[in-house]
């Protein structure tokens, strides 16, 4: 589905803004917003950049660039959008109007970088002309599994998930603009343990191989964030 750019590397970086969810087994779940704000942006990160990840990895993963380490285990979010690659020629079936309707299924099993996983599922699809420029929607449903989040203590899981919708425009094929939107409950713990709800938005925009703007805001476990991640 998208395919990334062989060229372009994954460097890591510190732009913790994880949506992330429930733990599974981190004690008893009491609806609770006892975070950090620190701690919130952190445990917004995971499932923000395991929407991308699983974009830039349809439906090609074994031509994913591999990951360089960072200190937090996180790729840098703009980069992974810079990767973000339709592949048209699989998931396009051109008309005689020199449209093309696409589809591509999503499913990505990602690990998280202090242990456990995520998981994203659902579908891209939309038309484009027959210069690749046009829309794209994405329905997807994020599942974290004992997910670790560094720096903060906590694991998440599912609760029972977090979901995503969104919309990705292209010309000549190269995205020019994301914006997704997640919402969604999660639970977390160890200590202190908790659950709370999500409402984030991605919005950024491209040109070329450049990140313009890109910016992440909302609220997460009672905390308002916003912040850059260009």
């Amino acid at each position: 589905m998208f395919q990334p750019k062989r060229y372009a590397p994954l460097c890591l970086t510190v732009v913790a803004i994880t949506l992330s969810i429930v733990c599974g087994g981190c004690g008893s779940s009491s609806s609770s917003n006892n975070m950090s704000p620190t701690q919130a942006e952190a445990v917004t990160a995971e499932v923000m950049l395991a929407a991308l990840q699983a974009l830039q990895n349809t439906p090609f993963p074994d031509a994913t660039i591999p990951a360089a380490a960072g200190k937090d285990g996180h790729p840098d979010v703009a980069t992974v959008l810079k990767n973000i690659h339709p592949q048209v020629t699989t998931g396009c079936t051109p008309t005689q109007n020199g449209g093309e309707p696409c589809n591509w299924p999503v499913s990505y099993d990602g690990g998280c970088p202090g242990g456990g996983t995520i998981s994203v599922n659902g579908d891209i699809d939309g038309t484009l002309d027959n210069t690749f420029t046009g829309s794209l929607d994405g329905t997807l449903t994020i599942i974290p599994s004992s997910c670790s989040v560094p720096n903060t203590g906590f694991v998440i899981g599912g609760d029972p998930s977090v979901g995503v919708t969104g919309q990705l425009d292209l010309s000549d094929g190269s995205p020019t603009s994301v914006e997704f939107t997640q919402t969604g409950g999660i639970s977390y713990g160890p200590n202190p343990s908790g659950s709370c709800q999500f409402n984030m938005t991605l919005s950024a925009t491209l040109s070329g191989q450049a990140v313009t703007s890109c910016k992440i805001s909302g609220t997460a476990c009672g905390q308002s964030i916003s912040v850059t991640c260009q």
